[in-house]
């Protein structure tokens, strides 16, 4: 019996020797794997400050599953000062500003305030075909309502008058004098009054400016310290100078504080820092603050092409082999921004540059891209 104890206690041990260096080599390949990723991501990075494209960028990666995270700021923040980015620093998110507006009005959905089947014209009665459009229609973009932004109206007062002050309203009237891109519901068209409408829309139901209902109901709930919706064109606390104006004019002109954000709104003006965007992001994607089914239905996506969809508010961009990641692009005056969620993999991407000369969203595919070799 003794030696039968003994045999067994040797294989329980030999069973756990092989097992802990199974699990030793796994983690150390790991390691070495991982580092392959961060020099990968380091010459991307590195690249795109040196050719002078982007003054500064800041990038967030985080693959706890993998026991990978890459903070990194390169390049400067201010190229008047020479003041160098730092990876706290805040910056104008621009679209990514719709996933808290759009957020705001699926919370009311969920409340029974009104219906995603609602039409227009229960909240803009006098904008023509208001009939045929639906509250969903103008969350997932295919409404056909004209882009706002695209009006040389508007382009003109940015151009001669940047610090102008916008009123909502102002964007719709530009907007009902263009003709629909295609009959509601037909198509997909992304567009800047879909989002200013939605914003209104939370506003006619709570009383409330969709400020005030995006700070109670995700900034404070979220403990976003370093997000807020700004009142005019000053930054509130250490940021990064933002270059070139999106369509016209100098592309290197420092338009960090040049322009006042109502004219992106609830569709744009929102400011941040990749930390906040981080912990946003991630919720908007799992859905932690609207009810499942609705977060189904969120993430139900139509198709602009074959590798970008998009949902109610969130973009969906496939990956080479596991899903979808979500999240959205942004971009306004002098900032260009991607924060992006990978649910299969538990991945968290966050990546601003301080200009509007270059894409991140192109940094984030080949990051994607590179990362999938290893998942």
């Amino acid at each position: 019996m003794k030696k039968l104890i003994s045999a067994l206690v040797s294989m329980v041990l030999l069973c756990v020797l092989l097992i802990s260096c199974a699990t030793d080599n796994a983690v150390n390949q790991q390691q070495v794997d991982n580092q392959s990723i961060i020099s990968n991501y380091e010459e991307l990075t590195d690249t795109l400050v040196s050719n002078n494209k982007v003054p500064g960028l800041i990038v967030g990666v985080w693959a706890p599953d993998r026991n990978l995270t890459w903070i990194k700021a390169k390049g400067k923040a201010n190229m008047a000062s020479g003041d160098l980015m730092k990876d706290y620093y805040q910056f104008r998110i621009g679209s990514i500003t719709k996933t808290f507006t759009y957020t705001v009005l699926l919370q009311l959905v969920d409340e029974k305030w009104l219906s995603l089947e609602d039409k227009l014209s229960k909240y803009f009665p006098s904008f023509p075909n208001a009939d045929n459009v639906t509250i969903r229609m103008i969350c997932n973009h295919t409404s056909g309502i004209y882009n706002y932004n695209k009006s040389s109206i508007f382009n003109d007062q940015m151009n001669t008058n940047p610090l102008k002050v916008w009123d909502p309203q102002e964007f719709l009237d530009i907007a009902k004098d263009q003709p629909y891109y295609f009959s509601p519901g037909s198509g997909y068209e992304y567009s800047n009054t879909n989002t200013i409408m939605a914003g209104m829309i939370v506003e006619k139901n709570t009383g409330n400016k969709i400020e005030y209902e995006i700070k109670k109901r995700i900034i404070e709930k979220l403990n976003l310290n370093n997000t807020y919706y700004p009142a005019d064109n000053l930054f509130w606390g250490q940021h990064s100078n933002g270059y070139g104006w999106w369509g016209f004019g100098d592309s290197k002109a420092d338009v960090t504080e040049a322009f006042d954000p109502s004219c992106a709104g609830a569709s744009g003006a929102i400011v941040s820092d990749i930390y906040d965007l981080k912990t946003w992001i991630e919720a908007a994607v799992k859905g932690s603050l609207i009810s499942a089914d609705m977060q189904s239905q969120r993430l139900t996506p139509v198709s602009s092409t074959e590798i970008v969809s998009y949902g109610l508010g969130l973009g969906s961009i496939k990956t080479r082999n596991s899903g979808f990641v979500w999240g959205h692009t942004g971009v306004i005056y002098g900032y260009r921004s991607v924060a992006y969620y990978w649910p299969a993999k538990n991945v968290t991407i966050v990546i601003s540059f301080n200009t509007v000369e270059d894409d991140p969203s192109l940094l984030l595919f080949q990051m994607l891209d590179k990362l999938s070799d290893y998942l």
